[in-house]
């Protein structure tokens, strides 16, 4: 069963909550609940929860304060975020503590359960990142070749070229994203990657072999097959590194999905997450298929479409409430989708109704 807390310095609304969530259904029981952020965080430490639901707005230790406490201290707990303020701040604060959902109050049933259900999908994810980084370093063979590796460098170093080199530090600095992904890749970062890099950057090389010894080592074949394992170590971690950016992705999603019609940007989304922009649009791309601008404007257009369908909203209104500031930007991106305006594209669906009223 999946543990949950709810802390709020409201008692009808904890009461209300509670009784909101499916527990059978989600497999999860309610260990605790407290009036404010000091007793909600006590409990915390003594029950260790899997999932947190707090209020943003409260006396003494605010859910902003307590968020960062939880993210420092306790990484694998997943938090959900209520709050009767629409407020940007609680918002942008709730997704650098990676909290997995903001919800407005009043809570609704559907949103509570979803959310909570989006925290048990988070929590499988982090498992299976945590076994793939286990496995990769409970691997005999790969810890022998790293054993091997680390006794050929000195010879390797020999054969490695400028540009060899360089490309090779390359990948140290590619891989420290990867190297955050668990803590027992954290180790490798201290052992496999900081003594790589510590070998190619040296400026004098202590060999305990003379020249003549060198020249007789098969040194392109130890150097292809330190190479293999180099990469085939790389290959396995980034295995864990696609597993976790997979569930960053799909909380990214997740947030422009719910705030699309807001005027946010590939820099505010980059922000919001603390990932660098040109990390995430790679890795968004390769998992969404389409940049994060493109996904943006894609749910603007189709919110729009939406929009024109369901209600008598003027095109302006129906801009505006897509987050375009500039409407005649709107009409250029609605007709480079559609090949055709708003305003014909209401005309089209008009002419279509009327047709169909007619065959009745």
């Amino acid at each position: 069963m999946y543990k949950l807390i709810i802390i709020d310095d409201e008692k009808w609304s904890r009461e209300v909550v509670k009784k909101l969530i499916r527990y059978d259904a989600l497999k999860c029981t309610l260990v605790g609940e407290a009036e404010n952020g000091f007793n909600g965080y006590e409990l915390i430490r003594t029950l260790q929860p899997d999932i947190v639901i707090t209020d943003m707005k409260m006396p003494g230790l605010n859910g902003v304060e307590l968020l960062k406490k939880v993210s420092v201290e306790y990484p694998q707990i997943k938090t959900i975020v209520m709050s009767g303020f629409e407020d940007y701040t609680y918002l942008r604060q709730a997704i650098r503590s990676k909290s997995v959902e903001y919800l407005l109050k009043p809570i609704k049933e559907d949103d509570i359960n979803q959310a909570i259900l989006h925290c048990i999908d988070e929590i499988k994810r982090s498992k299976r990142v945590n076994l793939s980084a286990s496995r990769v370093f409970q691997d005999e063979t790969i810890q022998r070749e790293y054993s091997r590796y680390l006794k050929q460098l000195n010879l390797v170093i020999l054969k490695q070229k400028n540009d060899e080199i360089e490309h090779t530090l390359n990948g140290v600095k590619f891989y420290e994203d990867v190297i955050k992904t668990a803590e027992m890749v954290n180790k490798v970062k201290e052992s496999l990657l900081n003594q790589l890099a510590q070998y190619l950057l040296t400026q004098s090389f202590d060999f305990s072999y003379d020249i003549e010894e060198i020249r007789n080592e098969t040194l392109d074949g130890m150097l292809k097959d330190v190479k293999k394992i180099y990469h085939d170590v790389m290959s396995q971690i980034e295995t864990v590194h696609t597993l976790k950016y997979s569930g960053d992705i799909q909380s990214i999603l997740d947030f422009i999905d719910q705030h699309y019609m807001y005027q946010i940007s590939l820099n505010d989304v980059a922000e919001m997450f603390s990932i660098s922009k040109e990390h995430m649009s790679r890795t968004f791309k390769k998992h969404a298929g389409e940049g994060v601008t493109q996904y943006i404007l894609r749910k603007k257009m189709e919110g729009a479409v939406d929009l024109i369908r369901s209600t008598d909203y003027s095109m302006k209104e129906i801009g505006e409430l897509m987050g375009f500031e500039n409407i005649p930007y709107f009409y250029k991106m609605f007709k480079k989708k559609f090949d055709c305006s708003p305003g014909e594209y209401k005309e089209s669906l008009k002419r279509l109704e009327k047709k169909e009223i007619s065959k009745k």
